[in-house]
């Protein structure tokens, strides 16, 4: 379901694994695996751990940037952003759901072929070392109305600005540290009230 809340790990929380099954718990149903750093044959044990994880809760994995650890890890879909393997190519050799990260409603326009829109940063965040300048509510508004693609909101979003990010007409939002404290719960069923999930 492209919808609700999306959980990113961050292994500056903790395990990736572990983080995937606090958030899975907690009823999110999309989980993806972001990380640059790990050697490929530890990022694919990982990849495989959540996908059990995941299919365990019935929920959807996505692996972040690399088609190849995805297909490795029999992932839902993989998450890819301008500057990663082309659209096009990336659905050549993988069947699966496909994410494009989005800046402006230009970039949207252009990935109308892929399965959602990741749009953000929305708001100022700490958890992406190289994230653009935020394009708060009046660019993710842009982003939406460019699109008939699902869109989830990304960057900097927390239990206090959340509803401002909803009413731009996401289908959801994407969040790291939002999931990563005790107002958790609070986030999701704030979302899902919203939503109507």
């Amino acid at each position: 379901m492209l919808k609700g809340v999306y959980f990113i790990t961050d292994s500056r929380f903790g395990k990736h694994e572990e983080l995937a099954k606090m958030a899975l718990e907690l009823g999110v149903k999309l989980v993806q695996l972001r990380e640059k750093k790990m050697k490929d044959r530890e990022l694919i044990s990982v990849a495989r751990r959540i996908r059990e994880i995941s299919e365990s809760y019935d929920a959807l994995f996505i692996v972040n940037d690399r088609v190849d650890i995805a297909i490795a890890s029999d992932a839902d879909g993989v998450h890819l952003g301008q500057e990663d393997l082309p659209l096009e190519i990336a659905r050549e050799i993988f069947d699966g759901i496909i994410g494009i990260s989005v800046h402006s409603a230009e970039e949207a326009k252009r990935a109308k072929n892929a399965d959602y829109l990741g749009a953000g940063p929305v708001f100022r965040t700490t958890t992406k070392e190289d994230a653009r300048e935020p394009i708060g509510t009046e660019g993710l508004k842009k982003i939406v109305s460019a699109t008939e693609l699902p869109v989830f909101a990304i960057g900097g979003i927390n239990l206090e600005n959340a509803e401002s990010v909803l009413r731009c007409g996401v289908c959801g939002v994407a969040v790291v540290s939002a999931l990563v404290g005790d107002k958790a719960k609070d986030f999701i069923e704030l979302v899902n009230r919203y939503l109507g999930i």
